[in-house]
């Protein structure tokens, strides 16, 4: 009945808040009425990927642990990425330049106002862990003509009040997997 394309889509809400989310919440998110999204939602939780609570009328959609529910995250983080790429070629080119000067031991994420509109945003905050060249962001900010604010630590290390400002606007560029699991798993 659902379709594993899609399935990404109506998690992606998930993705920036903690807890519960109203249904009308999460119809008002994906872009569909509520019929829709209440078709797909009780499908996801019937696959025990979401569960669902009752609160008189009110219908509430959560997250729930499964031994699946991290692979389904990072493809609806991947979605997500890949959709704001392409609205953004600021961004698009930032993502493309992180690609070539990490490794595989680096994650990164960018956050902030940026994910909406690089150009528009004052900065753009970038949180990479593990050791990089950092002199190539300076380059990087010439050629864009952007300031960019970097946070060089490891996860354990980012205060909860950063924590939680990354949780309601971010982009994982790398390291989907564990960013995740520090992100919203834990």
């Amino acid at each position: 009945m659902v379709n594993k394309l899609t399935i990404a889509s109506y998690l992606e809400p998930f993705l920036n808040t903690e807890g519960e989310i109203h249904l009308s919440e999460l119809a008002r998110k994906v872009g569909k009425n509520h019929t829709v999204v209440r078709l797909y939602a009780n499908a996801l939780e019937k696959q025990g990927i979401l569960e669902k609570k009752l609160i008189g009328r009110l219908t509430m959609y959560k997250l729930k642990s499964s031994p699946i529910l991290l692979d389904y995250l990072v493809i609806a983080e991947k979605e997500k990425l890949i959709a704001q790429c392409q609205r953004d070629l600021i961004l698009k080119e930032i993502v493309g330049f992180l690609h070539d000067i990490l490794n595989s031991e680096n994650k990164a994420l960018i956050f902030g106002s940026a994910i909406i509109n690089a150009r528009k945003a004052g900065d753009i905050d970038i949180l990479i862990t593990g050791k990089f060249d950092d002199s190539k962001l300076k380059e990087l900010e010439k050629r864009l003509n952007v300031e960019i604010h970097l946070i060089n630590q490891n996860l354990s290390n980012i205060t909860s009040t950063l924590k939680k400002e990354i949780l309601t606007k971010h982009l994982i560029i790398q390291g989907s997997e564990e960013v995740i699991r520090w992100l919203i798993l834990t």
